[in-house]
């Protein structure tokens, strides 16, 4: 029989609701999900953090900027990575 230990910490209670109802979804536990998250800890040794892939204002203006240059076809087009990196070292 497993050696069980008991693993207590703090969470906002929005948290832990949202978190419940999505793997009560999943018909999934807490103690499912957080042991597979911990074994997945010690196997990689490494902790990953998402954000999700949301622009913020500048990086959607410069999308914006990006996509007006392409078409009005002043958008320079470099044949090779050599050319590039030539051009991005004279500026």
């Amino acid at each position: 029989m497993a050696n069980n230990a008991v693993i207590n910490f703090n969470t906002d209670a929005k948290l832990k609701s949202e978190a419940k109802q999505v793997l009560d979804e999943m018909g999934l536990n807490f103690s499912i999900a957080l042991n597979a998250y911990l074994k997945r800890l010690i196997i990689e040794k490494r902790i990953e953090f998402t954000v999700p892939e949301i622009p913020n204002a500048r990086l959607r203006k410069a999308f914006r900027d990006a996509e007006k240059e392409y078409a009005s076809g002043k958008m320079k087009i470099y044949k090779t990575h050599e050319a590039l990196e030539k051009h991005l070292l004279s500026l």
